[in-house]
Formats: structure tokens, sequence, C-alpha cells
């Protein structure tokens, strides 16, 4: 008996101790998820039913075993069986729309020689065998839609090629296409590195062969730009991923490696070219690993790099905090995700499961098996959205969404599976630091269509499906583009800033109006070359000694673009 108080003293003490302080708790137990047995493997989160929570499947090793588990809010409840896929094994688990009917269907990679399956979902919990022909020896481990016509294709890599099956409609796919030729192709991402509206993909290689970044060129056929980026390595790339570490709008590229030295960090320039800034920003990591993740975990508004890595009696996992100016501290031991006995995870996903605001972390591995590590106590405020496309792939791949807040611009990009494992949320999380408004959003479809929202409230998870309506397309948003900041500080006593960019000579017309729409002050009425400015309003100016407090609006003009923002003055 008092062994047994002892233990319940332990566990409150721990509880008191962590109650109101930031890190992960491994609640897989308390939620329901348990029983698992073997090694762990491959993970992959997906909103199954369209209920707004966000449901789990994941694997283990060697034909042992398939879960997938539907979140009931309160706990989740494990339907394989009943769902249909109670007899599957899963080396790899994508999720994707890909039949037509507005559910997210199960792609998986099985075990040995049971090859590639394709599983119908009916949106109400049950999955069917749907497996083309067009599947029969093909590796399939990402998605994404690379000739834009609004169907998600799918991506096969062997040992020597990468391959497309293009999809066709109603769950039919193209036989592989070979887009390009190498060696022991391993892993791979799919993302727009250029900018130009197609999805480009980046191969990480086994052993020691260099990596291939084939770009898209929007023909049908793909270019080997590993060369001309600066993106040539040869460590057997183990992990990948896509994202804008250090907010420029660019997606930058993280590689895990299995051999030394260790990972990579290439960070985008925007030139179509890359530059290796790993022991800069100080993410050189380590060996031997096998996942890597970015993932803003303490909603500070920038990306996060988690790491997981097979030699975890040397070095365990990492969390490497973003600090904002171009580096990152590890805080995996202060974060409850690194240390003795947790780690070796082959896959990962990050998703924000509880509805909270704060992502968390379901990871597969080898010691500690299969964890649900909930994102407690984190600050920050936060914006999660759900996009749903209507001209592109409902799944919304390959769509970016811009965020302005306060000082900061945001872009996220919507992936579907990274690396050789993993599959994180396709919902986009920002995280909006103590940030209270969005000043607004700039949606790129991947069907080109433009989509502005000017107003958002914060701490909310939101659903956008794409405007089919906007003439703004992609090809206007790439060739010219304006933006105009939130005017800081405001409220604002005596005088205020106005930022905003364009991308061509344009002639501007900022005017300032009261309340009753009477206007007060031209600010600024001249031609611009391309480029970033800033105009001060100073209120004194206005209205002489006496500030005379209110309401006013600024009208921001070009030829052919108009945008009103309040202003404050106390």
């Amino acid at each position: 008996m008092k062994s047994i108080y002892y233990i319940f003293l332990i566990l409150n003490l721990l509880n008191i101790y962590t109650f109101g302080q930031h890190t992960f708790n491994n609640v897989a137990l308390q939620m329901g998820i348990n029983g698992q047995t073997g090694l762990g493997h491959s993970v992959g989160w997906c909103d199954i039913d369209n209920d707004g929570d966000m449901d789990l499947a994941f694997s283990n090793q060697n034909n042992a075993g398939f879960w997938l588990y539907r979140n009931d809010n309160t706990i989740f409840t494990e339907i394989s069986s009943s769902a249909g896929l109670g007899d599957i094994t899963a080396y790899r688990i994508l999720w994707a729309e890909v039949t037509g009917d507005n559910h997210t269907d199960l792609i998986v990679r099985q075990w040995g020689y049971s090859g590639q399956k394709l599983y119908e979902n009916d949106g109400f919990g049950c999955f069917t065998d749907i497996t083309p022909v067009a599947f029969n020896s093909t590796t399939i481990y990402s998605a994404s839609d690379f000739n834009n016509d609004g169907l998600t294709d799918l991506l096969s890599l062997s040992g020597s090629s990468c391959d497309i099956l293009y999809n066709l409609g109603n769950g039919n796919f193209s036989f592989p296409e070979t887009i390009g030729y190498g060696n022991d192709f391993w892993c791979n991402v799919c993302f727009d590195y250029n900018l130009d509206g197609f999805q480009d993909i980046y191969i990480g290689t086994y052993g020691e062969y260099a990596n291939k970044l084939y770009k898209n060129l929007s023909n049908g056929s793909f270019q080997d730009a590993t060369a001309e980026a600066g993106v040539e390595f040869n460590s057997a790339t183990h992990g990948l991923t896509v994202g804008d570490y250090n907010n420029d709008g660019l997606p930058d590229l993280y590689l895990g490696n299995y051999d030394l030295p260790g990972c990579k960090l290439f960070k985008n320039n925007g030139s179509g070219t890359f530059t290796d800034v790993t022991i800069q920003a100080g993410v050189l990591g380590h060996d031997d690993t096998r996942t890597v993740s970015f993932a803003d975990y303490n909603n500070d508004g920038f990306l996060d790099i988690f790491s997981s890595h097979h030699n975890f009696y040397s070095y365990s996992n990492t969390l490497l905090r973003n600090n904002g100016d171009g580096t990152f501290t590890n805080v995996g031991v202060e974060m409850n995700l690194s240390g003795e006995w947790i780690g070796d995870y082959f896959g990962v996903g990050w998703s924000d499961f509880n509805n909270d605001g704060a992502i968390d972390l379901f990871a597969a591995g080898h010691i500690d098996k299969y964890n649900l590590f909930r994102n407690d106590s984190c600050p920050g405020n936060y914006l999660i959205l759900d996009l749903q496309g209507v001209e592109s792939n409902f799944n919304a791949i390959g769509t970016q969404v811009k965020l302005w807040t306060g000082s900061q611009c945001l872009t996220r990009f919507v992936t579907a599976g990274s690396g050789k494992h993993d599959f994180s949320s396709m919902r986009l999380h920002f995280g909006l630091n103590e940030n209270t408004e969005i000043d607004s959003l700039q949606i790129i479809w991947q069907s080109g269509i433009i989509q502005l929202i000017d107003t958002v409230q914060i701490n909310q998870i939101i659903t956008i499906v794409e405007d089919t309506t906007t003439t703004f397309v992609r090809e206007m948003a790439y060739n010219y583009k304006i933006h105009v900041s939130q005017n800081y500080p405001n409220p604002f006593n005596t005088f205020t800033t106005i930022n905003y960019y364009i991308s061509r000579p344009e002639n501007i017309l900022i005017n300032i109006y009261n309340i009753n729409g009477k206007l007060i002050r031209t600010l600024i009425n001249r031609k611009h070359k391309k480029g970033s400015y800033k105009v001060i309003w100073d209120a004194t100016n206005d209205f002489g000694k006496e500030i005379c407090p209110g309401i006013y609006f600024y009208q921001f003009k070009t030829k052919n673009y108009s945008k009103v923002k309040k202003c404050i003055v106390y």
C-alpha cells in the first residue's frame, strides 16, 4: 500500500510542477491509444469523416499491424476492422482525395510483396479497396497536382527512377511516367521551390549518391535542377521537410541525414537557388537521423525543427527552437521530447488533435513505440486554416497562404507527406505570438486563383473554400503584387506609419477620411518605382495642437487597386 501511495504522490507532484508550464506530455494511454505491439513505423493524420477532428493512422514494421483511430473529441476509438482496414499493413501511409467525392482516401504501400493499395473513403468511416491496375509494381510516396488540372496525382520512387501516376478521375490513374533517373532514391517532398505555380520534387537518396531536385517545366516534363539550385548533397538523406523558417515567403529545405556531417538547412534565395546556412543557423544536429519536420510548437510565428535519430543512446531527439534571428536553440529535453529512452522515431506527424490551437505530435518508433505528445500550456495566439479546393484539388495540396499580422508576414504551404514515413495534418497552422489582430490573408490556390480576405478573427479554426468567382489569377499575382501593411501603431497618438510594397512602377494615392467620409488630407499622390515604401501620418499636422480623437480611414489607391483600412486616434 505504501508503494502505491508513493506512486500517486509522485504523480501528483509532477502534475503540480507541470501545471501552467509549457511542455509536451505523452497522453496516448489517456486518449485510448494502447495495445499496439512491434516497432513503430509510419504515421498519418487526416480528418476522414470531415467532422473537424483530426483522425490518426499508424503502423509497425514487418507485416505486423496497421491501426486507424477515430478522434471522438475526448478519446480516440480504434476502428481499423469496422473501417475495412483490419488486415492490412503499411510501410508508408498517405492521405489524399483522388476519387472525386470530396472524401480523403487512403493510399498505403504494404510490407513485403502485397503491393500498393488504394482504399476509397465513403465519408462515414468505411474504406473499400479499389486499387487500380496502374498501381502494380509502384512504390508511392507522396501526392500533389503536378499538371494543375485540379486532380491529385501520385509520385512513385524506385531505386533508380522517379515516376508520376497522373490522376484521370474517379480513382483511375495513368501508368507510371518516368520524369527522372538516379540511384538509391529513398524519400521525397513535393513543393514549388521557385514559386512559378507548378510543383517541383526534391529526392533524398539512401546511400552515398547525390540527392536530386526536379524542376517542373509546366509542359509535362521535368528538368534536373540540382546543380543550378545549389542543393547537391550525398550523405544519405532519410528525412525531409519544407517550410519558410525565416518568414521571407520562400520555402526552405531541411534534410535529416544518415551519414556525417549531419543535418542540412538550405535557405531559399528566391532566385531559383539555395544557400547552405546549416552552421550559422546552428542546426547541424546529428547523423543517423530518420525523421525531420518543421512545426511552430510555441506559436511565436517562426517554424521550429524536430528531429529523431536512430542512435538514441547518444542523442535521442532534438527540438530546435527558432530564435527568430536565423538561429536555433535545442530545447528537446526542456520540452519533454528528448531524454533517456525517448526517441528513435521512424515516423512522425504534427496535428492539433484537440483543437486548442497548440500543435501536437504523434511519433512511432523503436524505443517508446507509440506516443501522442500533447502540447500543454502553449503560449501565443493562433489561426488554423482548413482549405478546400474547388478548381484546385480538394485537399488544396500545393496551395500557399500568406498571413499579415503586426510586423510579421507568415507563409505556409500545404503538402501531403514528407520524408520517408511522415504525414502531418494538411491544415495550416499559424502561430501569431502576442498579436491580437490579423490584417489580411492571401490564399494562392494551386489552380492559380488568388483569394484575399481582410477580416479574420484570431484563435479559431476556420474552413475556407476556394472562391472560383474571382478573376485575380496566379499570372497576375506573380507579375504584379501589392501589399499594404496595417498602419503601426494603431491606435495611435500623434503619428502612425503606413507600409506598402508594389512590384512595378505605379502612381500611389493615399487619402485620409473621417468617419463621415470627409477628405481630411492627401498623404501622398505620386508615381513610385518598384519597391517597399512607408509614409508617416502625423495627426498634429491635420488637427493642430489639439489632436482630435476618433475613428479615421485611409484609402490606398492605384489605377486598378484600392484598399481601405481603419485608424484610431486617441
